[in-house]
């Protein structure tokens, strides 16, 4: 084995190494992201929870506001 070669062989190992500590990395990321998006999505889950309360809430405002008019208009008979 030449110099030429040891020096090949040295920059293939940098290279090596070099993608693993880049996957290593990517692995962490993705870890962060996919927690990230599980937080998001118990967020989302939230937020469509608190969007029925009102919705409901506000079907039951609507219903007494036209038993209150309705009360009105048996005054005004």
């Amino acid at each position: 084995m030449g110099l030429d070669d040891l020096e090949q062989f040295s920059i293939l190992e940098q290279k090596v190494e070099s993608l693993i500590s880049l996957v290593s990395s990517l692995k962490e990321d993705k870890i962060d992201l996919e927690k990230k998006v599980q937080g998001q999505g118990e967020r989302i889950s939230s937020f469509a929870n608190e969007i029925d309360k009102l919705k409901a809430d506000k079907d039951l405002v609507k219903k007494r506001i036209i038993t209150l008019l309705e009360k009105i208009e048996k005054i005004n008979l």
